[in-house]
């Protein structure tokens, strides 16, 4: 896998779960993204979603510190 497709499969697992979790007059937090990353990616059934997940989360920590 090279690394445009790696970064958009990072960034489509991102833009799931930002829209499965936005409401309306809400925010989010970057905690509850990687939350919510974390259980998308324990619940997948393949390990290229899981991966995607792992890096996503692992990517948005870094923009936490």
């Amino acid at each position: 896998m090279n690394d445009d497709t790696t970064a958009e499969d990072i960034y489509a697992v991102i833009g799931t779960v930002v829209a499965r979790l936005l409401k309306p007059d809400q925010y989010l937090t970057l905690h509850e993204i990687t939350s919510a990353l974390h259980s998308m990616g324990e619940a997948a059934g393949a390990a290229g979603m899981r991966e995607s997940c792992e890096r996503a989360v692992r990517l948005l920590a870094q923009q936490m510190h």
